[in-house]
């Protein structure tokens, strides 16, 4: 599982320094999702999601933990199939 977070690029496309962290307050984070069939997509379709987690940690909380309560961190470790470089970043912040 990995969150879709804003970066600062999102901060300087909107002309605000502080948007990133008002957004991360906000607690509505996005996810990014698998295409499993191609295809055309048009307003009104539908579109069905699938969740595959092993875990009860939601998006909402990862999000918090990340962007907002650092002392979260530690309980985001053991999110199964978490990708290595969210290990490296939870370490290099003390989680």
């Amino acid at each position: 599982m990995q969150p879709r977070l804003p970066c600062f690029k999102l901060g300087i496309r909107m002309g605000d320094p502080l948007f990133v962290r008002r957004f991360g307050r906000s607690g509505r984070p996005g996810a990014y999702l698998r295409i499993v069939e191609e295809g055309d997509v048009g307003a009104g379709d539908a579109i069905e999601v699938h969740p595959q987690t092993e875990h009860d940690i939601s998006l909402r909380f990862m999000s918090h933990a990340i962007l907002t309560d650092h002392s979260l961190l530690p309980e985001l470790r053991a999110i199964p199939g978490l990708i290595p470089e969210w290990h490296e970043w939870i370490d290099q912040r003390g989680g």
